[in-house]
């Protein structure tokens, strides 16, 4: 109860309020890994993957990887991978994927622009590689 003594009157204290948050933990936890390999003037073997710099000039192509895993304990839903063609590039090769579907809208090849890996569930240390290739413009 409290008092106010300079009006005289008294007012009873409200009781305390309990709030209750929620939070939900997501099990499923992904990772990000993308790669590239040369192509020197676009014929020829690929070369190795990797995650350092490459020296490529215009005309050349480069091929890319970008790896999804799951490192999570649980199923991951609804994973979609995206991505873009770099400046200055036209996609050369198809886009791929080892799981899932390429979303429609995706560039043509010789064209420019973003595209999508509508991988879906991905369970719990599986992976989904998203693939494709580029050409450098020629000068």
């Amino acid at each position: 109860t409290t008092t106010n003594f300079a009006g005289g009157y008294t007012t009873t204290v409200p009781a305390p309020t309990v709030t209750t948050d929620s939070t939900t933990v997501i099990a499923g936890n992904l990772t990000l890994e993308k790669t590239q390999a040369l192509q020197v003037s676009c014929t020829g073997a690929v070369g190795a993957y990797t995650n350092g710099n490459l020296s490529a000039k215009p005309g050349d192509c480069v091929h890319y990887q970008v790896k999804v895993t799951n490192v999570g304990s649980a199923s991951a839903t609804n994973v979609v991978v995206s991505d873009a063609t770099p400046t200055y590039t036209k996609l050369h090769s198809a886009i791929a994927t080892t799981l899932g579907t390429i979303a429609a809208g995706s560039p043509a090849l010789g064209g420019t622009g973003s595209f999508s890996a509508d991988v879906g569930i991905l369970t719990a240390t599986q992976s989904a590689v998203l693939s494709f290739g580029v050409m450098i413009d020629k000068q």
